[in-house]
């Protein structure tokens, strides 16, 4: 009997074997999808309404505290690079230029206590700030906890799009740890810094040339100063400030490879210690702790190699993108923040109710490449369900002052208002997100907190939408902030979830208060 397979019979086996390999592919492909997308919280939802009643009828003394903790990455392991986010890939850290932070702040009104902390950092994601609250320990009763980046494009990559190629995150997992590992650490010392304290609001008019440029039309900023000042109620001195303010820290552009906390370092550096020019002191600063919170960032809002920026205590201007250019865009800053903070005869308070309101919010995504991004590794972070996202979106009070908490790089002009029907955009609609967010925050002084509790890329409003041609105002090819948006109704439903936040606040409904922060709550 001849035992040699037939051509035909060996046909077949090496058909079933193809068979059984494309579906052991196809099933490690599903299975590595699924792994990529899972959710990193499940069942984690942030439901909080603190409508400071409980203040207003009965109102204590107020207290603050402040805390940092460096969060500089170790270079000294040539085998690990530190990959810097922001321009490009293969922009590797070759020398820290200055620290980098995570600084600060804790507010109780003897009722409510809400922590703040900011971060020298490009962007976290909201499954990083649940790490952060999951660590947050019982007994510094933070009801709710805040944590923004300061958007930072000369620091360690923490979103994983900035790695040696386009195929390779950028992220050091260890870093990524160590940063959430000190942000836990700043709010407790600044809870374990807590004393009485008293506050000082200001708005500073801040006209953007020299300053700041916004690349996308319409021209709208989110321009001026924002500012909460915290006294010592028996001697006056400085306990710390929190500055609001919106610009793109990437002066020193993409060819630095420096770790430099870029302009928010240097604010803060004069804010404390003051300015020395020529080996003298220029101006004495206010001592203290201080944190730089930034604002609505989209459109896109920078200080371009085109921009000048005159440094207003040595006189010099400065074009070329330098360290020395982001000190003076600091000192710019700082020149116009000091003198409030040395105004002894400003209005401050001691007793002052907060309030806060804060939901998680589920968001679609149509950015292919957003899915993509996942599926290589570059983007850690969890999808609730298929091709759709948890963030969070909050809106605090503190006495006359108010803030929203927007989870990324949000146009301006959704903000200030001045959203247009763009002629060329994909989508002939009049402005959908209106009013303005601002027109509907209640109080004076009212912040923009962008990049807080997450970094979801630009909102764009929808009626400035553009991917197709013909492109907005007659752009010759596609505009900047699509590529990095989840998509056309990311803005529509940010304005809407905060619209109702807002209307929360006005209503005042005295309802319990449901604080989920993490499934073990």
């Amino acid at each position: 009997m001849n035992s040699n397979k037939s051509p035909r019979s060996l046909a077949r086996r090496l058909l079933r074997l193809l068979l059984w390999t494309v579906l052991v592919i196809a099933l490690a492909a599903v299975a590595h999808c699924l792994y990529a997308f899972r959710d990193r919280n499940p069942g984690y939802s942030v439901a909080v309404r603190i409508d400071g009643q409980a203040a207003r009828s009965a109102p204590r003394p107020l207290r603050v505290g402040f805390g940092r903790v460096k969060i500089n990455p170790n270079l000294a392991d040539p085998k690990h690079p530190v990959w810097l986010a922001g321009f490009s890939q293969h922009r590797a850290a070759t020398a820290i230029h200055d620290d980098l932070w995570a600084v600060a702040c804790v507010v109780d009104d003897g009722h409510t206590r809400l922590g703040i902390a900011v971060l020298d950092a490009i962007g976290f994601f909201n499954d990083d700030v649940a790490a952060v609250r999951r660590r947050l320990a019982a007994e510094w009763k933070l009801d709710y906890t805040v944590v923004c980046s300061t958007h930072n494009h000369s620091t360690p990559d923490l979103m994983g799009l900035w790695g040696p190629d386009f195929f390779h995150t950028g992220v050091d997992s260890r870093y990524r740890q160590e940063v959430i590992a000190a942000a836990v650490q700043a709010l407790g010392d600044a809870v374990s810094d807590l004393q009485p304290a008293r506050v000082a609001f200001h708005e500073i008019s801040t006209p953007p040339d020299g300053l700041v440029t916004d690349t996308r039309k319409p021209t709208v900023f989110d321009a001026d100063i924002r500012l909460m000042h915290f006294t010592n109620p028996t001697n006056g001195a400085t306990i710390g400030s929190l500055v609001g303010w919106g610009d793109h820290p990437e002066t020193v552009w993409g060819h630095n490879t420096e770790i430099t906390a870029d302009f928010p370092g240097y604010l803060r550096e004069a804010l404390e210690k003051g300015v020395e020019t020529n080996g003298a002191l220029a101006t004495p600063g206010v001592g203290g702790i201080h944190l730089f919170v930034n604002g609505a960032v989209g459109g896109l809002m920078s200080t371009t190699p085109s921009v000048t920026v005159h440094d207003p205590y040595t006189q010099q201007d400065f074009q070329k993108t330098t360290h020395e250019k982001a000190r003076a865009l600091g000192r710019q800053l700082a020149a116009r923040i000091l003198p409030r903070l040395k105004n002894t005869n400003a209005a401050t308070f001691d007793r002052l109710p907060m309030a806060v309101y804060a939901r998680s919010l589920e968001l679609p995504i149509k950015n292919k490449g957003f899915l993509l991004a996942p599926i290589l590794g570059l983007l850690d972070r969890g999808h609730v369900r298929w091709k759709i996202l948890r963030t969070e979106v909050a809106l605090i009070t503190v006495g006359d002052a108010s803030i929203a908490c927007i989870p990324g790089e949000i146009y301006p002009e959704i903000v200030n208002g001045g959203i247009e029907k763009s002629p060329g955009g994909d989508f002939d609609i009049e402005p959908q997100e209106v009013p303005a967010i601002r027109s509907l925050m209640p109080g004076r002084i009212k912040f923009i907190f962008g990049l807080a509790n997450d970094e979801i890329g630009y909102i764009i409003p929808k009626s400035e939408w553009d991917e197709q041609a013909p492109y907005l105002y007659g752009s010759k090819g596609p505009v900047y902030g699509e590529i990095n948006s989840l998509g056309p109704e990311t803005a529509v439903q940010i304005h809407a979830a905060l619209r109702e936040l807002c209307g929360m606040s006005a209503a005042k409904n005295s309802t319990p208060s449901d604080i989920r922060v993490s499934p073990r709550h």
